[in-house]
């Protein structure tokens, strides 16, 4: 039998947190404090054998005009191979989102996609979501060696490309200071322009990377050409034995120095500085995916470093009530004109 119940100490989470294989920084408690940042709750669930603390999950709250759910990203952490854990989990979160009327709970675990655990997914209720919250096909890069192993283990190109901007002079600047972020905006919000994508809002990007920055754990990399012109901008998250290149932004003003590598190679160093084991470069494009797909060419570009692709269980809901059809028509909407 297990006990499932809310955890108020967040140390005993992270603690169970910073043991796992991957360490996942929106499941950390400062990530529940950047939701309450964005005027938004948290609860941070706990499954218990005994008095051990087994699995669980961080929870958010997420408004919108469309309803209101109940979200675990990256969640929840448990033996997913284990259905009797797994059915008691989701009858206590489905309790929970009943009793705080919730429209539906959304799922988005971090664990391989197999057709087993869709199908007990399925049997417990569960419905594929509209559209991913997270990266869902990821690529990651094993740092724990050397420095010049990893170089060889690059692409020949994208080895060269970073000898070549630390030849012609590329200066890499790293801080935490609130000027670097709004410039990171500012660049973002020309390469927004410049590759028609959706970004996040300037509110959710500064409260995140506040959030982490004030533990240490997040720093903006910027980029500057030997001219002295900014060209490229990005946030990096430090948690536990990961590093996740969380937000980017780039102009390209040189096309035959793209610094862009230089930020990577860097970002990387400073994670093996840390003792990190693994480099998440998040989301690229899935395999056979069109070459109209957003991710196309920022995939090449990450897995030219090296590493793997972890395909990911895609994100699952549960509904709740009938205002869930509501949201997934809109979303069915919003993933189509973005094309993924």
């Amino acid at each position: 039998m297990y006990i499932i119940q809310q955890i108020k100490n967040d140390k005993e989470w992270e603690s169970f947190l910073l043991a796992q294989p991957y360490t996942l920084f929106v499941q950390a408690p400062t990530y529940g404090h950047f939701y309450s940042a964005m005027h938004e709750d948290y609860w941070i669930f706990g499954i218990y054998s005994g008095h051990q603390l087994i699995g669980g999950s961080l929870a958010v709250s997420v408004s919108a005009k469309r309803g209101k759910f109940l979200y675990l990203p990256y969640g929840p952490i448990l033996d997913f191979n284990n259905q009797t854990l797994l059915n008691s989990f989701i009858d206590f979160l489905k309790k929970f989102a009943i009793e705080n009327k919730f429209d539906f709970v959304r799922f988005s675990p971090f664990a391989n996609q197999t057709e087993l655990r869709l199908d007990a997914l399925k049997k417990l209720g569960l419905r594929s979501a509209p559209m991913h919250m997270l990266a869902e096909t990821t690529w990651l890069l094993d740092i724990n060696i050397s420095s010049d192993e990893l170089l060889a283990n690059m692409k020949k190109n994208h080895r060269n490309l970073i000898r070549r901007c630390a030849k012609e002079g590329v200066r890499i600047e790293k801080k935490v200071d609130q000027k670097m972020l709004d410039q990171f905006n500012c660049l973002h919000d020309e390469t927004v322009k410049k590759h028609r994508f959706y970004r996040f809002s300037r509110e959710y990007i500064n409260n995140e990377f506040r959030a982490f920055a004030s533990t240490g754990n997040a720093v903006v990399f910027e980029s500057y050409l030997p001219d002295g012109r900014l060209d490229a901008s990005a946030i990096i998250i430090y948690y536990g034995n990961m590093a996740v290149y969380r937000h980017a932004a780039s102009l390209n003003l040189n096309n035959k120095i793209p610094t862009s590598y230089l930020i990577q190679w860097e970002a990387i160093n400073e994670a093996k500085r840390r003792g990190i084991k693994w480099y998440n470069f998040w989301g690229i494009a899935p395999e056979g995916a069109s070459q109209n797909h957003p991710f196309t060419g920022i995939a090449h570009f990450k897995k030219g470093f090296g590493g793997f692709q972890k395909n990911l269980l895609h994100c699952h809901d549960l509904p709740i009530t009938n205002r869930y059809w509501l949201n997934w028509v809109i979303e069915t909407f919003r993933r189509i004109k973005r094309g993924f």
